[in-house]
């Protein structure tokens, strides 16, 4: 069964989280909580996987900026 996408329903999920390019820890925080609600779906929509998939861009650009990992912290990540 092939589920088609609902341009309407994704322009809905749009609207209520507004998403946008993350400057602060806590847009970063709200973001971290919508996507651990849509982890938590058993079945999610093709629009809801494409939300998903948007608020993870915008975390990990967010994170990399703000959190970047050095070689010292890799390797300290390594022999842990």
């Amino acid at each position: 069964m092939t589920l088609t996408f609902d341009r309407n329903a994704y322009g809905a999920l749009l609207a209520e989280v507004q998403p946008q390019v993350i400057t602060s820890e806590e847009e970063n925080e709200r973001y971290l909580e919508i996507v651990e609600e849509l982890m938590a779906c058993k079945n999610r929509t093709p629009e809801q996987n494409a939300l998903l998939k948007l608020l993870v861009l915008l975390i990990e650009e967010f994170e990399d900026e703000h959190y970047p990992l050095t070689r010292e912290g890799i390797n300290s990540l390594a022999n842990s």
